[in-house]
């Protein structure tokens, strides 16, 4: 079987990412607590062939200012970035291994991006998370 999940509780503004916290006490007395969030769902057991769509819907900010990029990472704990998707919609890229299996879409009237997998192979099998990218930097930690 696949695992495929998209579920994290805890997201907030970190760096020049937004995207998962490792630290929940930073993330609970940052000044932007509350306010910046963005959440995943989709996923769930799907054996090898099938498709899935997962979800993420921004809220707190201008969601449709901002690139979408999804990442995964694996049981063994590998991190890897999956695909992008700019703020029009129209431009896309996905990483090689899921180029022709991957589709990102979003829709900014409600805060939502979406990454559709197809014929899913056990190698993706992870937790995907979606991220924003919010300003440049020297460097970004997820």
């Amino acid at each position: 079987s696949v695992a495929v999940a998209a579920s994290v509780p805890e997201w907030g503004r970190r760096g020049n990412v937004l995207g998962p916290c490792s630290l929940r006490d930073r993330f609970l007395h940052s000044p932007l607590a509350g306010q910046w969030k963005l959440e995943e769902a989709g996923g769930g057991l799907r054996v090898p062939g099938e498709s899935v769509q997962l979800s993420c819907r921004g809220s707190g900010f201008s969601f449709g200012n901002y690139d979408v990029w999804w990442y995964r990472q694996s049981p063994r704990g590998s991190f890897e970035w999956v695909s992008f998707i700019d703020t029009s919609g129209r431009g896309q890229h996905n990483r090689a291994a899921v180029q022709d299996r991957a589709t990102a879409s979003r829709i900014n009237s409600g805060s939502e991006a979406y990454l559709s997998l197809r014929a899913l192979e056990p190698r993706d099998s992870a937790q995907y998370f979606c991220a924003v990218h919010t300003g440049t930097g020297n460097s970004v930690e997820l």
